[in-house]
C-alpha cells in the first residue's frame, strides 16, 4: 500500500475502518501519541480492553508473544489491537525481521497491529534498515509519518483551538505564542489552554501571551543574546541565572547562543549587501523559523561585524571548554557573558 497521510488517518479513525497493519513515525510526539490512541479507542471497546487489546514496550518484546495475541480472536468485540511501541528495527538481526515479516503478511481481518514509534528517529535516507522496513510495512499495510506542522498550519490550529474555547485570538498573536513557546505541538496547547483560562471567554492578548506562556530555552537564550547585543547587562545575568537554577545545561545555554549569533550575523551580512534578513532563509536551513532572521536584524543594527565574529569566537571556545574542562561549566559560562558584552561594547577580548 501507498504511504498514508493524516487526513487518511482521520477518514480511518472517522468511518471504523482500519487497515489490519499501521506503522506510525515522525517527529511530532504529540501526533503520534494523539493518532495511536484514537486507533486504539475507536477499535477496541474499552470494557474489553482487557481482553483485546495487547500494548508490548519494543524494548523487551518478545516476537513470538506478539504473534500469539495477533492470531488470538476478539472477546466480543469486532477488533483485537496489538500495539508494539518503540520496536528497534534498525537494531533488529536477519531472523527477526523475518519473523516480523511472517506476521505482518498473514495478520487476520479480526486484528489491527499497530507499530508505534512514539521515542525512535526512523530516518530512511541515513540508515538502510529503516528504509527496508517502510517498505516492509507498506508491502502489508498503512505507513504514516506525523511530522511537525508547518508555520501556517500552527497558526490556523491554535486561532481555531482559542475559538472552540470560546476565545478570539489573532494570527499575528498566535505567531507570537509560537515564537515564544517553540513549534512542539504539546506544549503550544497546554499553552492554549491556559491562556484561553484566563482570558476567559474574551480575547488573547499579546500581553497575556507575555505574561503568561512559558519561553522554551531557544526563545529565552535568544533573549538573552538580545539583551547581551542592546547593553542590558543586568537584565542578560539574569536571564542566564534563571536558565542555570532552571538546571538548564550550560552546553546546551552555548549551544543555543551560538545559533542566536549565527542569525545575527547572517542578517547583518545580508542587510549589508542591500537586502532584507530573512534572504537568508532561501539558502540555509530555517524551515518555518525564518521569523528569527527579521528578530535578529533588530539586533543586527546594534553590534559591527567584527564584533559578531569575535563573539562566534568567544561561543567557539566556550564550547570546547564546556565539553572537555573539569572547571564548573556554570563559571565558564558566566565568563563567556562577560566577553559577549566587552566584545558588544568594541572592547578588546582576548578568545
Amino acid at each position: 500500500m501507498p504511504e498514508i497521510f493524516e487526513n487518511d488517518i482521520k477518514l480511518h479513525i472517522k468511518n471504523n475502518e482500519f487497515s489490519n497493519l499501521y506503522f506510525i513515525y515522525g517527529n511530532e510526539p504529540y501526533l503520534k501519541e494523539f493518532y495511536a490512541g484514537k486507533i486504539i479507542e475507536k477499535s477496541v471497546n474499552k470494557d474489553f480492553s482487557m481482553f483485546n487489546l495487547h500494548v508490548f514496550d519494543g524494548e523487551d518484546v518478545l516476537l513470538n508473544d506478539v504473534a500469539s495475541c495477533c492470531e488470538s480472536l476478539p472477546m466480543m468485540d469486532e477488533h483485537c489491537c496489538v500495539v508494539v511501541k518503540d520496536y528497534k528495527f534498525d537494531k533488529a538481526n536477519e531472523e527477526d525481521r523475518k519473523q516480523i515479516e511472517e506476521i505482518i503478511s498473514d495478520i487476520p481481518d479480526t486484528t489491527i497491529l499497530v507499530f508505534w514509534m512514539q521515542n525512535i528517529e526512523v530516518d530512511a535516507k541515513k540508515n538502510d534498515k529503516w528504509k527496508k522496513t517502510l517498505t516492509m510495512m507498506n508491502k502489508y499495510g498503512s505507513c504514516i509519518a506525523l511530522d511537525k506542522k508547518t508555520r501556517s498550519a500552527l497558526v490556523k490550529l491554535l486561532v481555531s483551538g482559542a475559538n472552540k474555547r470560546g476565545c478570539a485570538l489573532s494570527s499575528q498573536n498566535a505567531e507570537y505564542l509560537i515564537n515564544l513557546v517553540g513549534d512542539d505541538m504539546n506544549n503550544l496547547l497546554n499553552e492554549l489552554e491556559k491562556l484561553c483560562f484566563f482570558a476567559d471567554k474574551s480575547e488573547i492578548t499579546k500581553q497575556h501571551i507575555e505574561s503568561l506562556a512559558v519561553r522554551s530555552v531557544s526563545a529565552r537564550v535568544f533573549d538573552l543574546a538580545t539583551d547581551i547585543v542592546q547593553g542590558r547587562n543586568e537584565k542578560a545575568f539574569e536571564v542566564l541565572r534563571t536558565l542555570l537554577s532552571q538546571k538548564e545545561e550550560p552546553v546546551n545555554i552555548n549551544s543555543q547562543l551560538i545559533n542566536a549569533y549565527v542569525d545575527i550575523y547572517r542578517a547583518k551580512v545580508f542587510l549589508a549587501s542591500g537586502e532584507k534578513a530573512d534572504g537568508a532563509a532561501k539558502y540555509y536551513n530555517y524551515q518555518n523559523k525564518s521569523f528569527r532572521l527579521t528578530n535578529a536584524a533588530r539586533d543586527a543594527s546594534k553590534i559591527d561585524i567584527s564584533a559578531i565574529r569575535v563573539c562566534l569566537d568567544i561561543l567557539a571556545v566556550a564550547d570546547t571548554r564546556l565539553k572537555s574542562s573539569a572547571v564548573n561549566k556554570s563559571l565558564i559560562l558566566e565568563e563567556t557573558i562577560v566577553k559577549l558584552i566587552l566584545a558588544a561594547n568594541g572592547e578588546r577580548v582576548t578568545v
